[in-house]
């Protein structure tokens, strides 16, 4: 499989199963937090590369296996909307799927500010937008994006996407401790935030392993941004789904595939593949020996990475 991955055990969409459609860290941002690492090269080139025939085979043989899921998510291991032609990947879903499963588009809203990419989305059932900042200084310092990404239009993209779109909006926000966790930040936030009008707001925390040396902000400091910004908006709690039933044949690949995604720590990997904890241990122990993944230790837990 090339294009899909999971279903994964989400902490805001229950078990999702992601589309993965570009390169590896093919982005417009190269976040502070990303879980993926530094971006090599930023881009806004938006490109094509999707075969649409194999798409439909790998999504038909996946639900041939009936797991569960609950959103079906365009996201990946880079920024979904550079590669062109969303719509058309979003309608094949539709139709093989019935549009008995929501299509999700998690985004860093960099490109929203194209009419063509807002277009592009407009079948979606719920979009994810990113806004991290509240000031064009502290977008720098958190997003750090292409030069020719600015802030007015990312802000200009969102209150755009809004108008035009139809389907739920849930704005998230990456709390960074020292960066974009005052009271000042907080509090011009929530006037975009009025702007924008989003369905909800998710106020998400960098709990796994990142780049950069960065921190979590403190539980009072985070109530104390939701009181001001004083909206539907939820902290996205780190509560697991239930274990999945599927079990994969080829463990090694299926835990590879995991990974070179999203760090993961033991948990994550038994609930997403549906193995038993002492099997997953013995292949992470093989794949570790082999060089192909390595571990570190994030808050107090270890998470495992794919070493490419």
């Amino acid at each position: 499989m090339s294009y899909f991955y999971g279903p994964v055990p989400s902490r805001r969409l229950g078990f999702s199963l992601g589309v993965d459609l570009t390169p590896r860290k093919k982005c417009s941002f190269d976040c502070v937090y990303c879980q993926l690492g530094k971006t090599p090269k930023k881009t806004i080139k938006r490109f094509s590369h999707i075969n649409i025939k194999k798409f439909q085979d790998e999504l038909r043989q996946i639900l041939k296996d009936k797991p569960k899921i609950d959103y079906i998510t365009i996201s990946g291991s880079g920024e979904p909307t550079l590669h062109k032609g969303l719509d058309k990947i979003i309608g094949n879903i539709k139709k093989i799927t019935r549009g008995k499963i929501p299509v999700c588009i998690i985004t860093n809203s960099s490109l929203l500010y194209q009419p063509s990419v807002r277009r592009e989305l407009r079948d979606a059932d719920l979009i994810i937008p990113s806004l991290d900042a509240a000031t064009p200084q502290t977008f720098q310092k958190i997003n750090r994006p292409h030069k020719s990404i600015t802030f007015k239009r990312i802000i200009d993209g969102l209150i755009k996407l809004r108008k035009e779109f139809k389907g739920k909006i849930w704005l998230e926000v990456m709390l960074v401790k020292g960066i974009n966790d005052n009271i000042r930040q907080a509090k011009r936030l929530k006037e975009l935030v009025d702007k924008i009008n989003p369905d909800k707001i998710q106020l998400n925390l960098p709990i796994r392993p990142a780049p950069e040396n960065i921190s979590i902000p403190s539980s009072k400091t985070v109530l104390r941004i939701k009181k001001i910004i004083d909206r539907k908006i939820e902290t996205i709690s780190t509560t697991r789904s239930k274990k999945q039933t599927r079990l994969y044949k080829k463990v090694d690949s299926q835990i590879l595939k995991y990974l070179r995604r999203r760090p993961a720590n033991l948990d994550d990997l038994t609930i997403s593949l549906g193995i038993n904890c002492s099997d997953i241990i013995k292949h992470l122990a093989d794949l570790l020996n082999e060089g192909k993944i390595k571990s570190t230790i994030h808050r107090k837990k270890r998470y495992f990475i794919a070493d490419d």
